[in-house]
C-alpha cells in the first residue's frame, strides 16, 4: 500500500510508530472503499499487510481507530484552514473561505472526504468537535450583525448537510468548482443573509 498521511507523519519514527501509522492509513483506505459502518478489523489488517492479531497491540477496538483516523484528518484540515484564515476578521468571509477551502481540500483527497462524511454520521463526538468551528464563526457573524439566526444544533446540522451534499456530489460525479460557490451561497442565505449579498460574497470564493 502506498504511503499515506499518517505514515508521512511517522517518518523517522520507530517500528512501533510506523506500524501504528500503517494501520491508520489502511483504515482510511478501507473506509473510503467500504464505508465506516461496514469496515472490519480484518479488512484493516489485510490492507496494511499485517496479521489480524497485530491490531490489538495498538488499538482496543474498531471504534478507537476510527476516532483516531477521523480526528487526525480533521486536525490536518483545520490546521490548514486556520493558517489561511488567520487574518480574516469578517465572519461572513470566514464562513465562505472555510466552506470553499474545506470542500477543495477534501475533494483533493477523496479518501479524507469519505472518512469525514462517515465520522459525521457514525461518531457523535467527532461531529461535536467539528461543529465547534462552525459555531464559532456563525456566532461571530451574529455579533457582527452579518447573520440573523439562532445558533442551534439543528442549524449546524443544516450547514453540515449542505457541505456534505457538495462533497458527495463531487465524489460520485467528478470535481465541480461551481458547487463550492453554490454551497457557500446557500449557507449564507440559511444564516439570514439577503440573496443578493449572499450571491456576491459567494462569487468571491
Amino acid at each position: 500500500m502506498r504511503q499515506g498521511h499518517f505514515q508521512e507523519q511517522a517518518t523517522g519514527g520507530g517500528k512501533r510508530e510506523r506500524t501504528r501509522s500503517a494501520l491508520l492509513d489502511a483504515t482510511v483506505a478501507v473506509v473510503a472503499a467500504k464505508g465506516m459502518e461496514a469496515t472490519k478489523i480484518l479488512d484493516i489488517t489485510e490492507a496494511a499487510g499485517l496479521a489480524n492479531g497485530t491490531f490489538y497491540n495498538y488499538f482496543t477496538d474498531k471504534d478507537e481507530i476510527l476516532r483516531e483516523v477521523a480526528y487526525g484528518i480533521a486536525l490536518a484540515v483545520s490546521r490548514q484552514l486556520d493558517e489561511e484564515m488567520s487574518s480574516i476578521e469578517d465572519a461572513a468571509r470566514r464562513v465562505v473561505t472555510a466552506t470553499a477551502r474545506f470542500i477543495e481540500i477534501t475533494i483533493a483527497e477523496p479518501d479524507w472526504a469519505h472518512v469525514l462524511l462517515g465520522s459525521a454520521e457514525h461518531l457523535p463526538e467527532v461531529r461535536r468537535d467539528i461543529y465547534r468551528y462552525l459555531r464559532s464563526d456563525i456566532e461571530r457573524g451574529v455579533e457582527q450583525g452579518k447573520f440573523d439566526v439562532e445558533v442551534t444544533p439543528f442549524l449546524l446540522d443544516q450547514v453540515a448537510a449542505l457541505i456534505g451534499v457538495a462533497l458527495r456530489a463531487q465524489i460520485h460525479g467528478g470535481r465541480n468548482p461551481g458547487l463550492a460557490r453554490q454551497t457557500c451561497e446557500s449557507i449564507l442565505r440559511l444564516l439570514g443573509m439577503s440573496p443578493a449579498k449572499a450571491r456576491k460574497l459567494a462569487s468571491a470564493a
